[in-house]
């Protein structure tokens, strides 16, 4: 359990690694970032064209085919849901996850739960949310500034205080 609790921990710190570079280079190609991330332009940015797709099931929230450079996004979805859809895709895209179909069920269920990790990074990065914290720390105020559902930004929030670096 020790092992295995460790490993989870250290996967999930090189998940935001990877987010916090993503966000840095981003930055440096495009000016400093404010809140709410531009997540769709940092996909295009990432060569990613986003394509809402409106004749889908509500179940289904969105697929990446990094052979065709697409992000698929139900369109019938809230705002915040489709941003982090987004960004989870990419997060799956930035770790070079193997399609699901090539995957067991447990390896599917960890690289959901990375691509969250790197999602809820990009969208509410740990920068411009401390500088937020310092004017408000009701999580319904800072959901709204980031312009993600208050459970993501309770997520973050929550991530914070046990200890992320």
């Amino acid at each position: 359990m020790y092992l295995r609790v460790n490993t989870h921990k250290a996967r999930a710190n090189f998940c935001i690694s990877v987010a916090r570079r993503t966000l840095a280079d981003f930055q440096e190609s495009r000016g400093p970032l404010h809140a709410p991330v531009p997540i769709e332009h940092m996909a295009q940015w990432l060569g990613f064209q986003v394509i809402p797709l409106s004749s889908v099931d509500d179940e289904f929230s969105a697929l990446v085919s990094v052979k065709d450079k697409l992000i698929g996004l139900n369109a019938n979805h809230h705002t915040h849901r489709k941003r982090f859809s987004v960004g989870h895709e990419l997060g799956h895209i930035l770790l070079k996850h193997p399609p699901e179909s090539r995957c067991a069920t447990h390896e599917i269920r960890l690289c959901n739960a990375e691509a969250d990790f790197i999602a809820s990074e990009l969208l509410i990065p740990r920068e411009i949310l401390d500088a937020w914290l310092q004017k408000t720390g009701n999580s319904a105020e800072l959901a709204r500034i980031f312009n993600v559902s208050v459970e993501a930004m309770n997520f973050r929030l929550t991530r914070m205080q046990t200890g992320e670096k």
